[in-house]
């Protein structure tokens, strides 16, 4: 997400027309590679709060599958011809981000119920109040001005990414240093 973010800054800052895929590649990655983390979190919260957790697994099933989908039409299209903009890539569109926030919203709740996983849960609470951010100024001043905080919420983002590898590993290694773990 930080070199979407540095794509998109040097799309704005630069003379030069770099095309909007460039930056769109680094955050369609970004997000990809989260829902999957948020998928495979699934084993590691269960057992606390599993409603939760199923909740939320299933979000991130939707969105991997919407995200895929998406990829093989915008590769059929570029084969075909650009049909990306008709009202089936935008459901895709739609699905996907409906379901990753579902997905972010029900892991981050998850992860603040256990004592242990509260950092991860406030850095998976960031990227949704960004999107909600996003969303709020998009309802008062158009759905272009919401969407155009990208260019300041996506390195947010990255640092919520980076904050939430950063709580997976110290929980990692926390768990290395159990009693049990050593058995």
């Amino acid at each position: 997400m930080l070199l979407n973010t540095l794509c998109l800054w040097a799309r704005h800052f630069s003379g030069y027309q770099l095309s909007i895929l460039w930056p769109a590649i680094p955050a369609i990655i970004g997000l990809g590679a989260s829902v999957l983390g948020l998928y495979a979190l699934h084993s590691r919260i269960g057992s606390h709060s599993p409603r939760l957790a199923r909740w939320g697994a299933g979000f991130a099933l939707v969105a991997v599958l919407a995200l895929s989908a998406g990829a093989c039409w915008v590769m059929v299209s570029a084969v075909l011809g650009d049909t990306t903009r008709g009202t089936g890539m935008q459901a895709l569109i739609g699905v996907f981000m409906i379901a990753m926030v579902g997905a972010f919203i029900c892991n981050a709740l998850a992860c603040l119920r256990i004592p242990a996983s509260r950092l991860l849960g406030l850095a998976l609470s960031i990227p949704v109040a960004c999107w909600s951010l996003m969303l709020l100024v998009g309802v008062i001043y158009g759905a272009e001005v919401g969407l155009s905080l990208d260019f300041y919420t996506n390195a947010l983002l990255a640092v919520a990414f980076w904050l939430a590898s950063r709580a997976l590993s110290a929980e990692h290694m926390a768990g290395d240093r159990t009693p049990e773990s050593r058995a």
